[in-house]
């Protein structure tokens, strides 16, 4: 599915009314109308009061063809508006007009005492819709329209959003203080991104995407459209199995990982690497964790590599990684890897031979951070795993400045880097160097455990080593892996689960694709 942002809605809108002539008017009426009748659904004889809060814009205008048509239908409609009519223009303005041609009831809210109907009527109404502002919007929610958004916030009623609810911003998910908690939003043409990323994902509730006559060809105005990554979106990448395949059909993982203390980020990865259906892996660890490598996981390989110190790479371990690695498909570097100068020399050394996809994760990313030059000048294709703290190292900003806009700093670091990149989170994102980006559906609070990442880079790395091109294998892995934690919690719950455990649900989340 295709998502857009707020100021590509925009144009897509502009493009239809005066390119494709499309009547404005037309598009309010079915974007209204879907409204009511999402509205609709909620209601019965007993029980059919509706009340609807508009502000002046198109948002407003939405939500007064809303009110006509459900008053049409016999509901009880009771609408709020945050202006005076007269303040309504074009296109909005010429629906108030059919509005105050029928006998529904309308209120204006001026100041805090005019607000006394409006939260009676959230005590005894069904459903609230919030049509105050659209995709549109940034900043901050103010004077009544904040006076709004928290009696609403109070009331009773199922509230449904028009376009995007009140207060969240359409490209980056971001939420205004008291932001409306839909419980349903009810948007147009194509999905907002900020309908898809928390926290505003958590305010939108259940998103309908409803046509309201917009060309497809829409589309074809912006350089690129995000894409929602759910399992319809998947299915085509999981690969078929032949029945005469062995475990050389499915790729050789090198997972180069692990120092002292750290032996169970190199375990997660591997285990994960088989777990998502590589034919093999080579564990790559300091010499001194080598034999609890290869005791601990008997289905892999293990190389002992040289060490500085107990349980620390030396410089020198980079000859034998390119040597030990020719064979191999596809290469796994970082998790659990020491912050040495001897990691920064051995990441150096090895991207820049390194003619495969590889895989960049945990300490790996930390030596990149550190001298940068490495991943511009790697001599294969790299896909980097950064949560927001990481990323944040890479672009020399701060992991809240990240988390502000999410989209944005993926899609700069994998310009910046001419690499794929997974921003790990809450709706995990992966940008490619074209500026493509894919928004995740699935995972949730179960992955939030230690570990979880470097089940993912393995996860990742097993895909490539099967032959799906790296951004194809890097979609797939977010979505596997966040399926694997959501079949997790049901199981077990949000709390407590394990990230080895995250790993065994793996071959569930691919079984459950295949009968899709």
């Amino acid at each position: 599915m295709k998502i857009v942002s707020g100021r590509d809605m925009a144009e897509m809108d502009r493009w239809a009314i005066e390119e494709r002539r499309i009547p404005e008017l037309l598009l309010m009426e079915n974007a209204g109308r879907a409204v009511a009748a999402a509205a609709w659904k909620h209601l019965n004889r007993e029980q059919n009061q509706v009340l609807i809060v508009a502000g002046k814009g198109n948002n407003g205008g939405d939500g007064l063809v809303a009110a006509r048509h459900l008053h049409q239908w016999g509901a009880d409609v009771r609408l709020f508006l945050l202006c005076n009519p007269d303040e309504y223009q074009a296109t909005a303005r010429e629906n108030w007009s059919f509005v105050e041609s029928t006998d529904i009831r309308w209120y204006v809210l001026t100041d805090k005492n005019s607000f006394y109907p409006l939260k009676l009527c959230l005590e005894t109404a069904v459903v609230a819709i919030d049509a105050m502002l659209g995709s549109g919007f940034q900043g901050s929610l103010t004077d009544n329209y904040l006076l709004a958004a928290e009696a609403m916030n109070k009331g009773k009623a199922w509230v449904i959003a028009v376009d995007i609810p009140s207060g969240v911003d359409p490209g980056t998910g971001q939420a205004a203080e008291e932001a409306v908690h839909a419980r349903e939003t009810v948007t147009f043409a194509y999905g907002k991104r900020g309908l898809y990323m928390y926290p505003g994902r958590f305010h939108a509730g259940q998103v309908r995407v409803v046509d309201i006559s917009i060309p497809k060809e829409a589309l074809e105005r912006l350089e690129r459209a995000t894409e929602w990554v759910d399992a319809d979106f998947v299915l085509p990448l999981l690969q078929q199995i032949p029945p005469d395949s062995h475990k050389g059909s499915y790729g050789h993982v090198l997972t180069v990982a692990g120092s002292l203390g750290m032996t169970g980020a190199a375990m997660l990865a591997s285990r994960a690497v088989l777990r998502s259906g590589a034919g093999l892996v080579t564990t790559a660890v300091p010499d001194s964790l080598a034999d609890c490598i290869d005791l601990a996981f008997t289905e892999g390989m293990t190389l002992a590599l040289p060490e500085e110190k107990a349980g620390f790479l030396s410089a020198e371990a980079g000859k034998e990684i390119l040597e030990i690695g020719k064979d191999k498909d596809v290469l796994l570097i970082g998790p659990g890897l020491a912050r040495t100068d001897e990691t920064v020399l051995i990441l150096e050394e090895v991207l820049s031979s390194w003619t495969k996809p590889a895989v960049v994760d945990a300490g790996g990313l930390w030596a990149l951070a550190q001298n940068k030059d490495i991943a511009v000048a790697a001599a294969g294709l790299l896909v980097l795993t950064p949560h927001p703290g990481e990323l944040a190292r890479l672009l020399d900003t701060t992991a809240e400045e990240i988390q502000k806009d999410r989209c944005a700093a993926v899609c700069k670091a994998a310009e910046e880097f001419a690499a794929i990149v997974v921003l790990k989170g809450a709706s995990t994102l992966i940008a490619d160097p074209a500026g493509n980006l894919y928004i995740n559906s699935t995972g949730g609070p179960a992955l939030a455990t230690a570990g979880s990442g470097d089940v993912l880079a393995g996860a990742l790395a097993a895909l490539i080593a099967r032959g799906l091109p790296p951004c194809d294998a890097a979609v797939l892995a977010v979505y596997l892996h966040g399926r694997a934690g959501d079949l997790l919690k049901e199981d077990k719950g949000s709390r407590g689960g394990l990230a080895g455990e995250v790993a065994e649900y793996l071959p569930l989340a691919m079984k459950e694709l295949e009968c899709l």
